[in-house]
C-alpha cells in the first residue's frame, strides 16, 4: 500500500501518518524515496485499534 491507501484506511493526514512513522508506530518499507505499507500491517491496526479513527 502506499502512504495515500493508508491514509484514506486509517482516516488520518499524510502528515500524521509521517508522525506515526517517525515514531515507530507504522511498519514501512522506503523504496526509491516512495513509502510502501504492508497491507496485514494496516488491517492489524485496524483491528486491534491502534489508532483511533475519526
Amino acid at each position: 500500500m502506499d502512504a495515500q491507501d493508508v491514509c484514506l484506511a486509517l482516516n488520518i493526514s499524510k502528515r500524521a501518518l509521517q508522525g506515526y512513522r517517525d515514531k515507530g508506530l507504522v511498519p514501512y518499507s522506503n523504496i526509491g524515496g516512495k513509502f510502501f505499507y504492508k497491507e496485514v500491517d494496516i488491517r492489524q491496526i485496524l483491528e486491534e485499534g491502534l489508532m483511533k479513527r475519526k
